[in-house]
C-alpha cells in the first residue's frame, strides 16, 4: 500500500510539473519587429512659447505624423502632443509627450507616451504604447532616430504633409510589438 501511495504521488507530481511547464510556455509573448519611416507634420505650435532665463518652454505642440511600414499594425497616422524645455545656454533639451497612433484599416490604436532627450551632438528618443481595440493586449516599444537633412527622403516631406500640416522632419522608428 505504501508503494502504491508513493508511485501515485510521484505520478501526480510529474503531471503537475508538466502542466506547469506547458502553462509557462504558452504564457510567453511573441515579439514582432517593426520599422517605419515617419514624416513629421506640425499642425499647431501650441501655447505661446515662454522664456525663463535661458530655458524656452513649449506646451501642447500638436503633430500628425505619417508612418510607412511593412508591418500593418504600424502603418498609418501618429498624432502626438509635446511639451518641451530647451536650454539655449547648454544646448540640452527634453521633449516629452503623448501619442495616439491609428494604423490604416485596423480597428484599434496605439496609446502611449514618448520622450526625447538631446544634448550637444547626442540625442535619443523612446516610446511605449498599449493597444486598444483589436490591438488590445499588445505593447509597442520604439526607439526613434532622426534622419539626416541630406537624406533623399526629405524631397518627399512636403507631399507627405500636404493637407495635414507644415513639414518639419523625418525620423526612423524601430522596435517591436509584444503580444501575448
Amino acid at each position: 500500500m505504501k508503494r502504491i501511495y508513493t508511485i501515485t504521488l510521484s505520478v501526480l507530481l510529474a503531471v503537475i510539473l508538466l502542466i506547469s511547464a506547458t502553462i509557462t510556455a504558452s504564457a510567453q509573448a511573441s515579439r514582432t519587429p517593426v520599422y517605419a519611416v515617419e514624416y513629421d507634420c506640425l499642425v499647431d505650435p501650441g501655447a505661446v512659447p515662454r522664456m525663463n532665463g535661458d530655458i524656452l518652454h513649449l506646451r501642447n505642440v500638436l503633430h500628425r505624423n505619417v508612418d510607412f511600414s511593412d508591418t500593418p499594425e504600424f502603418n498609418g497616422i501618429n498624432t502626438t502632443y509635446a511639451d518641451a524645455e530647451i536650454n539655449f545656454k547648454t544646448g540640452g533639451m527634453v521633449i516629452r509627450g503623448t501619442m495616439s497612433f491609428q494604423p490604416d484599416g485596423i480597428d484599434g490604436t496605439w496609446e502611449g507616451s514618448w520622450v526625447f532627450i538631446g544634448t550637444k551632438g547626442k540625442s535619443s528618443a523612446q516610446s511605449v504604447a498599449h493597444g486598444t481595440g483589436v490591438l488590445a493586449g499588445k505593447t509597442l516599444f520604439l526607439k526613434v532616430y532622426d534622419v539626416a537633412p541630406d537624406d533623399p527622403r526629405y524631397a518627399d516631406l512636403p507631399a507627405m504633409c500636404a493637407g495635414i500640416g507644415e513639414p518639419e522632419g523625418i525620423v526612423i522608428a524601430e522596435g517591436y510589438i509584444l503580444a501575448p
